[in-house]
């Protein structure tokens, strides 16, 4: 790397104080131009993260919507007498069976 600024200081003959002068300035602009650029150029990568945040968000919510939907379904009332009397032979009890409790 140094050989090439050599090379360079060669070609353009500039003394070295004004060829360090100029270097500083180069420097010096880019590190401002990058300064100046750096916080546009991460909130649009922001911006974008944000996106797909949003997307996945609303996929999680119609996901959840649904699971509750489910979730209702499994817990009616209709569904639990059916398996309870299809699948594990439960029935209703005879009039007999049933004790009235009242308390006072």
């Amino acid at each position: 790397m140094f050989k090439s600024l050599e090379r360079l200081k060669g070609r353009l003959r500039v003394s070295s104080p004004e060829f360090r002068r100029i270097l500083l300035a180069s420097v010096l602009l880019m590190v401002g131009a990058l300064a100046y650029v750096w916080p546009n150029v991460k909130m649009v990568h922001l911006a974008y993260e944000f996106q797909v945040l949003q997307k996945e968000r609303r996929a999680l919510q119609n996901e959840n919507g649904l699971l509750k939907m489910e979730k209702e379904s499994l817990r009616s009332l209709s569904r639990v007498q059916e398996i309870g009397e299809a699948q594990l032979g439960l029935r209703s009890p005879d009039k007999s069976q049933v004790v009235t409790i009242f308390l006072k």
